[in-house]
């Protein structure tokens, strides 16, 4: 059976590491635990070199503001692309809306209209009845021409279904086999008991 004893010797295994690399001597007693907590940055070794003041620090500063901004005016600057948001991967409830100002509702006052008289009723009904009639005449002739498609269309079928028919038993009248041909690889050695 295995365990997780750590090699081939019974017990603990030692330490793998040498405590007197980091400080601490053999029977020595272990530093206190700190309570405060590390600090953000390592302490600076080396303090940076304060900037040259008078003319000629002034001088040096404005040659490299002046050389930046030509930089940028080159046409080989590249800027960064601006973040175009695809507003598309977001479902609707969630894309930004941009609300147009209400205006202030006027009640707009249409002219009356005079009432329709009984002489434009029947012009329109008289209307209404010649293109019922006008709609009817073409009707009747469309369904006409359809019943005569569909006539074409099922004896153009019939026609290719007695061709495919003809076809099918063409190949099993043609075909005869008496099953000499069966076992044709041992034909060599005719000893040989056929199974």
């Amino acid at each position: 059976m295995a365990s997780r004893g750590g090699g081939r010797g019974c017990g603990r295994g030692q330490l793998t590491f040498n405590v007197e690399a980091v400080g601490i001597g053999k029977g020595d007693a272990l530093p206190p635990p700190t309570l405060q907590p590390s600090p953000l940055f390592p302490p600076l070794e080396f303090r940076p070199v304060p900037l040259p003041s008078g003319e000629e620090g002034e001088y040096v500063l404005a040659l490299k503001q002046e050389l930046r901004g030509a930089m940028r005016q080159l046409p080989y600057f590249i800027r960064p692309a601006v973040p175009k948001r695809d507003w598309r991967r977001l479902p609707r409830e969630l894309k930004i809306r941009v609300r147009k100002l209400q205006k202030e509702r006027t009640t707009i006052i249409l002219p009356k209209r005079p009432p329709k008289t009984t002489e434009d009723k029947e012009e329109t009904i008289q209307k209404l009845e010649t293109l019922e009639k006008k709609e009817e005449e073409v009707t009747s002739e469309e369904d006409e021409e359809k019943e005569e498609e569909e006539e074409k269309e099922e004896e153009e079928e019939e026609e290719y279904d007695e061709e495919e028919h003809e076809e099918e038993t063409d190949y099993i009248m043609s075909y005869f086999d008496n099953g000499e041909d069966f076992g044709g690889d041992s034909d060599d050695n005719m000893d040989e008991a056929i199974y």
